[in-house]
């Protein structure tokens, strides 16, 4: 027997499915109707991850909110902790969705298993971490091994923070007047590699190289 629905909650079945979908399988989704004052689960996926089925009883803090008469007021919440059933850390948020009288009639819910996130974020601290130097007169080794054009333009990504083909027109301008300040243009070949890096054509930063030395940047 197929479970009532309250019509304004129909939308969003299609959804749930869409949402499961496109966020992967670390994600549950869940629309509950509560309705009737009572709670029913009318979509899930990913119901694993806290292990539910559309069975499931409401949490106590859907209880909270069916039963709050602040819960009126909000229309969301998110990023919100979570636990799964086995002690899982999880990230969720909830949509309260009424009718066109603001009766609370459902909940959409989205619960992200921060398992694997986790995992990811102390492989990310281990690589990142450095011990520093303790010899007084040396705190970080430098190596030397880069020369010429590409010494250069590891000048320039330092100095404005991004690979060059990312900056737009007037930082390109900025960025080719800081290498001409440092002779980059002297050097045999310093055009072509330039306009690898940037994405540009040869002919784009003659005229930004003449533009800039006769002063109009």
């Amino acid at each position: 027997m197929l479970k009532k629905v309250h019509p304004v909650l129909l939308p969003f079945i299609p959804v749930v499915e869409l949402l499961g979908k496109m966020l992967g399988s670390d994600y549950e989704i869940v629309l509950h109707d509560v309705s009737d004052g009572d709670t029913s689960i009318v979509a899930l996926v990913n119901g694993n991850l806290t292990g539910r089925d559309v069975n499931a009883p409401m949490t106590d803090f859907g209880k909270f909110l069916m039963s709050d008469p602040r819960s009126i007021e909000v229309d969301y919440i998110a990023n919100y902790p979570s636990e799964a059933g086995n002690g899982r850390p999880m990230r969720s948020g909830v949509a309260l969705i009424k009718d066109e009288e603001d009766k609370l009639v459902g909940f959409l819910c989205i619960n992200f298993d921060m398992t694997k996130a986790s995992i990811l974020k102390d492989m990310g601290d281990f690589m990142m971490r450095t011990i520093p130097l303790s010899f007084e007169s040396v705190k970080t080794e430098k190596f030397s091994g880069i020369k010429g054009h590409e010494s250069l333009i590891e000048k320039a990504r330092k100095k404005f923070g991004k690979p060059l083909n990312f900056l737009n027109s007037e930082e390109r301008k900025q960025c080719i007047k800081f290498m001409d300040s440092l002779g980059f243009f002297k050097l045999k070949g310093s055009i072509e590699s330039l306009a690898k890096e940037m994405g540009r054509s040869r002919y784009t930063l003659y005229a930004d190289l003449r533009s800039v030395r006769d002063g109009h940047d």
